[in-house]
């Protein structure tokens, strides 16, 4: 779960009347629809775990100390140290207990500042990895361009269908793994393997290997592109830790592909995409539709820009000349975000 740090709180117009709450006060939740500059105070929050909200709550009780010197990050005069919590819950191999990463998000590295955190919320058992991400651009995004582990490890794990992964700070992981079982049944029953080990899998968006590394067992070889470096990092780490050695995986932006963007791996036979939430870029829809794979699986979290590339893969572009070669033959979404208006989608394509 990620949380915001932030020098406006976001208070309704009844306790303003009430005199209630004071609009100046500092925050650490969530966003305000629609606000970029206010933060919702967030004390609970019931879609992470127990140990999460521990943790939540012992930084709320003293972050705020005047004794700390601790100020949350202004979007608006970039002044500010404290940007953004993040709380991710995995899983001990071992023991199947939750297993808890606290990254903080600062504007600049002075571990000092973190001391007093630190020793607040090392004693909780489950926190197993406490991690900095120094992020001193203007812009409030949670990615830093440099991590410190502060504490423990650097990485947490988690099981699904059978495989532990190694997770870092910045790596994507599907937050309710729950549900992401039966999500990678989807794409397993969709993808359709023969498992003879004959098959190519070209896994787009791969992030830490997850989808890929699941099939692999029943195809010849898999190969995972990713943009971010630190996934690839993990993909890897988790194709040993697992014994997989039938998995490559190349960091790289399918954004920006060219000419030579094929040539290093065989015609596959299923494709699997996950993009973000933007969708995929027409130079990989175009190239997808000229490699002509037998089936693509594609998974969204985004129903609008799904329609668009799945119109686009099907139906082409009109007016630039690029005809599309694919039927949607099934879909199917799934509950990741239960309680909220998001969805995942799970769509087949297969050539015409």
């Amino acid at each position: 779960m990620e949380f915001s740090f932030g020098s406006k709180t976001w208070i309704t117009e009844g306790f303003v009347r009430d005199k209630q709450s004071d609009s100046t006060g500092h925050a650490l939740g969530l966003h305000a629809p629609g606000y970029f500059d206010k933060v919702l105070n967030v004390d609970k929050c019931l879609l992470q775990s127990e140990p999460a909200n521990k943790v939540l709550k012992a930084i709320q009780d003293c972050w705020r100390d005047p004794e700390f010197g601790l100020s949350p990050y202004d979007v608006h005069s970039h002044a500010g140290f404290l940007k953004h919590l993040m709380l991710r819950t995995g899983r001990d191999v071992n023991t199947g207990l939750p297993e808890l990463m606290v990254n903080f998000v600062t504007s600049s590295y002075k571990p000092e500042l973190l001391n007093p955190l630190l020793e607040k919320i090392s004693g909780i058992p489950e926190v197993v990895s406490i991690v900095n991400n120094v992020n001193t651009s203007v812009g409030n995004t949670s990615v830093g361009e440099d991590e410190y582990t502060l504490y423990g490890k650097p990485t947490i794990t988690e099981i699904l269908r059978g495989l532990a992964f190694q997770i870092s700070a910045n790596s994507f992981f599907q937050t309710n793994s729950h549900q992401a079982e039966i999500l990678y049944g989807i794409i397993e029953s969709y993808a359709n393997l023969k498992g003879d080990g004959s098959e190519i899998i070209l896994d787009l968006f791969c992030g830490t290997g997850t989808i890929g590394l699941t099939l692999a067992s029943r195809a010849r070889h898999v190969y995972g592109y990713e943009v971010v470096p630190q996934a690839i990092s993990d993909a890897c780490r988790n194709a040993k830790l697992n014994n997989i050695y039938n998995a490559t995986f190349v960091q790289g932006d399918l954004n920006k592909i060219d000419v030579n963007f094929g040539k290093d791996f065989p015609k596959p036979d299923i494709i699997i995409s996950d993009p973000n939430r933007p969708g995929m870029h027409m130079k990989l829809i175009n190239f997808l539709l000229k490699l002509q794979a037998p089936r693509i699986i594609y998974v969204s979290c985004n129903p609008a820009t799904c329609a668009r590339d799945l119109d686009y893969l099907c139906h082409g572009v009109e007016g630039q000349n690029i005809k599309g070669c694919y039927k949607l033959n099934s879909l199917q979404p799934v509950d990741m975000f239960p309680h909220t208006p998001h969805i995942e989608c799970v769509c087949l394509l297969e050539l015409q």
